[in-house]
């Protein structure tokens, strides 16, 4: 599945490549505690189709 997101002009297309879910190595950017807080989230990985400025607030559209 491809997405898009960023600003409009210079927005960036990802390809969805699978799940992300939480792993203990959250740790080593968040510190002690950091699984605990994420755990039962996660995400996606993806691939950078096309680059783009993406923003906090960015939606994300499917791209069909």
């Amino acid at each position: 599945m491809r997405l898009r997101t960023g600003v409009s002009g210079s927005a960036a297309v990802l390809e969805a490549s699978g799940e992300c879910h939480p792993c203990s190595r959250i740790e080593e950017t968040f510190g002690a505690g950091g699984y605990n807080a994420v755990r039962g989230f996660g995400g996606i990985t993806a691939r950078v189709i096309e680059g783009g400025a993406i923003l906090l607030s960015s939606a994300v559209t499917p791209i069909v």
